[in-house]
């Protein structure tokens, strides 16, 4: 990718009017704030680390200003719409470990249009939406959103407007126990998928039906939900939205049934070949993680969920289907007739009794 970023540095330079002398000069002044924003101790000397900077943040805002005005580039860059180097790219600008601070790329954008500010030139922020525009399912917009850098911007495109996010509990009040989907439904839960809802998070709980939104699993959802937690656990471990959602997401998954459950439901689409890879990336992403406080919502409807399955009627259902209908001796639809239909008699059975003691009194 060297030669592919110094192309566009050029490229960047060119159409700004900078020098990399006048560039660097401006890094210079933002450098111990760039250094302080990075978790270990950077070794490099300064010329190199600026030079460094210039060269990524100069890349990235050439790729942006390209893709916001993609149509008078694709003859004259060809590759900007291979959809290969495309998706790698966009996948390496994600990743937590590659950040860089948005307040550089901002800063040099703005110093970059100095000279040609016009009332429909996009901000920073506005071309960092657009390149970012399918990751954006909300359709949310740049008005007033502050970011640290582009992992930020992907755990922001995930919550929902600040004016709907939950309160948080208490300090060490976090879900310890949630019954698995399958279990749920035993007991005569019923899951229900809302396509309305674009927020991954809002979940809502009404009269035995517990209804979610619509979660999309590919091959980049691991990905892009790994760094959302990496990031959480650092800087934000006391509004880990994210993190909480995939928590409860773990209880509810043990199994590729749990999988199965919820894809029927609608609640899952996947485009992973088998069910299993789903239940063992949710219950890796949700195993390991510190957790502070939680989403007062998710504790109080995780609550009625387990009292719920608790109640000794729904608590007797399901151990009745789990021990006479999910073994391995009633797994044909055969046999499953046959016990209702014995269960059916034994019950007409029953009445028969009853009306016969009725009679003699």
């Amino acid at each position: 990718m060297e030669p592919f970023k110094l192309g566009y540095l050029k490229s960047f330079l060119k159409g700004s009017g900078l020098t990399p002398e006048h560039c660097i000069s401006n890094l210079k002044e933002w450098e111990p704030r760039i250094r302080n924003c990075y978790a270990e101790s950077i070794s490099l000397e300064s010329d190199a680390f600026l030079k460094m900077i210039l060269i990524d943040a100069g890349f990235i805002i050439e790729l942006f200003l390209r893709y916001y005005d993609v149509g008078n580039w694709v003859e004259r860059d060809p590759s900007i719409l291979k959809p290969s180097l495309a998706d790698d790219v966009a996948h390496d600008l994600i990743l937590l470990e590659n950040q860089l601070p948005f307040f550089v790329l901002k800063g040099l954008f703005n110093l970059a249009i100095a000279d040609f500010m016009t009332t429909d030139m996009p901000s920073f922020l506005e071309l960092t939406f657009n390149y970012f525009v399918d990751l954006n399912s909300q359709k949310l917009q740049p008005d007033g959103v502050s970011l640290r850098h582009f992992t930020d911007l992907l755990r922001v495109f995930y919550l929902p407007p600040s004016e709907r996010l939950p309160e948080r509990s208490e300090i060490g009040n976090i879900l310890d126990h949630l019954y698995t989907a399958g279990e749920l439904v035993e007991a005569g839960l019923r899951f229900k998928v809302d396509k309305t809802k674009k927020c991954l998070l809002e979940l809502q709980y009404d009269k035995g039906v517990l209804t979610m939104p619509c979660l999309n699993v590919s091959d980049r959802t691991e990905f892009h939900l790994r760094n959302i937690i990496a990031f959480e656990q650092d800087h934000y471990p006391f509004k880990a939205y994210i993190t909480d959602y995939l928590k409860v997401l773990d209880f509810l998954i043990h199994t590729d049934k749990d999988v199965d459950l919820l894809v029927q439901k609608g609640i899952i689409i996947t485009l992973l070949d088998d069910k299993r890879e789903v239940a063992t990336m949710i219950n890796c992403l949700g195993s390991n993680l510190i957790q502070a406080n939680m989403n007062s919502e998710y504790l109080s409807i995780c609550k009625v969920l387990n009292d719920f399955y608790n109640k000794p009627i729904n608590k007797w259902k399901a151990g009745f289907i789990h021990d006479y209908f999910n073994n391995d001796y009633f797994n044909t639809p055969v046999k499953k007739v046959t016990s209702v239909a014995a269960i059916i008699l034994l019950i007409l059975t029953l009445v028969q009794t009853i009306c016969s003691v009725l009679s003699l009194l």
